[in-house]
């Protein structure tokens, strides 16, 4: 299918990046692209189009409200799994401002902006978006969408950076529900590292998926603070979004309790481990999956080398990427050698939405996620797609 966003009428779905040329210029006045005639033409006819923040956060919330809906998020990022892994797409390097070795930018000291670029082979489409925080949990960004045949802008989605959000963590929720169903038990905790923005959606998804049963499990809450983790509490039961007040809490003064989680997610900026040995129980349950998510420009670590050493499966969305900024870039492993990687995506890894059987030794796993540009791509088409449903 072609790529087009729906007709824009009466400013529904955003607006034309441009509104109609000749009120604001003579149409016979003197033409700088005389040589070119298609780029005003194209100009004109044909602007790319504007979709406001409104309009994704309105198609966000009725995919997540629907079991449906849900599963169309986690597909888009096995689809981008797959596709990344199989070769079948290209990722132009990242490029991250702000943060190590480039110089801070003026929103703080954390603030990075980072650039993702890509696009599969004879796809409609080339994607490339803008994620950014300032490291306080004020997040934005945008996600630009070109031709691959006419190489032109066609469409921006002003999502503010909840695209992002969402598609991390479907990204994590989809290793999640695998290791839930490889280890055919119930989720009865959830450890979260972190009270940030990011903290929000990963629940988000991890109920919507079907992966957790919010009225089963209770979510143990591990930050900086115990004010801080009351405040993310508070937050989540004052959400106007319903899902969001459906979650049981304690937080990790109980350490107890945050060691009986068979799922664990850290969600941090930290440069320095934030889960060790001593957080979790290797032992007792009946399986235990570690996604870690906060890792993802150079020199930023979550989980302690030891853990990850003694894991019985370690997953990343891209081996490359994960050594060069998620959790096994070389320098943390000293002498030591990495660890063998198994990429997500690959083949066999993930059969009929669970972690292939392997041994009976795969019991502890972990997911590094450091995020890749074929997740972008593929949300982008997604919200497209569920954009001209919506519009039919």
């Amino acid at each position: 299918a072609s790529w087009v966003f729906p007709s824009i009428k009466g400013g529904r779905l955003g607006l034309p990046c441009f509104h109609t040329l000749n009120k604001m210029t003579k149409m016979d006045a003197p033409s700088l692209t005389s040589y070119d005639p298609s780029l005003s033409r194209a100009a004109l006819l044909s602007p790319p189009q504007l979709i406001s923040f409104h309009t994704i956060e309105s198609a966000l919330s009725n995919l997540l409200l629907s079991p449906s809906g849900a599963e169309l998020i986690l597909s888009s990022q096995a689809d981008a799994y797959r596709l990344s892994s199989s070769g079948a797409c290209a990722a132009l390097p990242i490029q991250t401002a702000g943060q190590i070795p480039q110089p801070p930018l003026r929103a703080g000291a954390g603030a990075q902006m980072c650039i993702k670029t890509g696009y599969a082979h004879g796809d409609a489409v080339l994607v490339s978006k803008a994620a950014a925080g300032d490291g306080r949990g004020n997040n934005t960004g945008a996600v630009s969408v070109y031709s691959q045949t006419s190489l032109r802008l066609t469409a921006v989605l002003c999502d503010g950076g909840i695209l992002t959000e969402a598609r991390t963590a479907a990204a994590s929720a989809y290793a999640c529900r695998a290791a839930v169903r490889r280890a055919k038990a119930t989720v009865t905790g959830v450890g979260i590292v972190g009270g940030g923005v990011q903290a929000v959606w990963q629940l988000r998804l991890l109920g919507a998926c079907g992966a957790v049963d919010p009225a089963v499990a209770q979510v143990v809450v591990k930050t900086r603070s115990r004010a801080s983790a009351e405040a993310f509490v508070r937050r989540m039961a004052a959400s106007s979004f319903p899902p969001d007040r459906r979650w049981r809490f304690a937080h990790f003064e109980d350490s107890v309790r945050f060691r009986r989680c068979q799922l664990v997610l850290t969600l941090t900026t930290s440069r320095s481990p934030v889960l060790g040995m001593e957080d979790v129980a290797l032992a007792g349950n009946a399986f235990l999956h570690v996604s870690a998510v906060g890792s993802d420009s150079p020199g930023k670590c979550e989980i302690s080398t030891e853990l990850l050493s003694s894991a019985d499966l370690l997953l990343v969305d891209s081996i490359a990427q994960s050594k060069e900024r998620g959790e096994f870039q070389p320098g943390r492993w000293g002498e030591g050698t990495v660890p063998d990687l198994v990429e997500i995506g690959t083949e066999g890894t993930v059969v009929n939405g669970a972690l292939a059987a392997g041994t009976d030794r795969h019991l502890f796993t972990v997911f590094d996620s450091s995020g890749i540009a074929m997740q972008d791509v593929q949300m982008a088409k997604l919200m497209a797609g569920h954009l001209q449903s919506g519009a039919s």
